[in-house]
C-alpha cells in the first residue's frame, strides 16, 4: 500500500476525519483537518508503520501540511535509511 493510502487511512479511522474531499496538495493544517496533536499522532504512527524516525526539526509545514508532502518525507526518510 503507497505512502498515500496508509495516511488516508490513518486519518479517517484513527482520527475520524472525513478524507473524501481532501486532494494530495491541500493544506491539511489551513482547513483544520489536522491539528498539531493530530501530526503528533501521525508521526508516532508513521514511525512505526514505515519504520522511520522523525526528529524535532522535522515537524515543519512542509514535511506534514499535506498529504502529497508527507509521502515524500518518508520516501526520503526509507532512502536514506537505505544508504
Amino acid at each position: 500500500m503507497d505512502v498515500e493510502t496508509v495516511v488516508r487511512r490513518f486519518l479517517t479511522t484513527e482520527l475520524g476525519k472525513d478524507m473524501s474531499q481532501v486532494g494530495v496538495d491541500d493544506s491539511m493544517l489551513e482547513s483544520g483537518t489536522i491539528d498539531s496533536i493530530g501530526v503528533m499522532q501521525l508521526v508516532a504512527f508513521l514511525g512505526k508503520t514505515f519504520e522511520i524516525t522523525v526528529e524535532d526539526d522535522d515537524l515543519t509545514p512542509e514535511n506534514f501540511d499535506t498529504i502529497g508532502a508527507i509521502a515524500a518525507f518518508v520516501a526520503r526518510r526509507q532512502a536514506a535509511a537505505r544508504g
